[in-house]
């Protein structure tokens, strides 16, 4: 039982996959209220604030974008939740490359954003095209 309380007190939980965190908690945009999506993430080492002599700890930059209204959230996570032993293990996963960006195909089930990633390059193939959307509001 000490497990999942402990679990509900972290806001990030480790995970097996490339992208090394997912977050325990709604990312929900501050704009419109759309769900965001995991954008990009980067493994990175940055300077810790403080006096006297400063260490460098390992620290996982993600981003996450609502496609909706475009905007974007940064989080840096870095103690206690990310380790030198951690962070070894994610480059492992993600084959010694510090950025990892998802399948543009997960960024968003939306057909309108769909077709403009693939009229911008991120996607190939037929993408059926929705003139309306949830997002958009119904005139009736």
């Amino acid at each position: 039982m000490a497990d999942k309380v402990e679990h509900k007190i972290l806001k990030w939980l480790r995970v097996d996959g490339r992208e090394g965190f997912k977050a325990n908690f709604d990312t929900k945009c501050s704009q419109c209220g759309s769900k965001m999506f995991l954008r990009n993430s980067e493994l990175m080492f940055m300077n810790q604030k403080g006096y006297g002599n400063r260490k460098v700890e390992p620290v996982l930059k993600v981003m996450y974008k609502c496609y909706p209204c475009a905007v974007v959230s940064w989080f840096f996570i870095g103690y206690p939740y990310m380790d030198l032993d951690y962070w070894n293990e994610l480059m492992k996963r993600r084959d010694n490359h510090f950025l990892y960006v998802p399948d543009p195909k997960t960024w968003s089930d939306d057909a309108k954003i769909q077709q403009r990633l693939k009229d911008l390059g991120y996607l190939g193939g037929d993408v059926e095209y929705v003139e309306e959307t949830e997002l958009e509001e119904h005139n009736d």
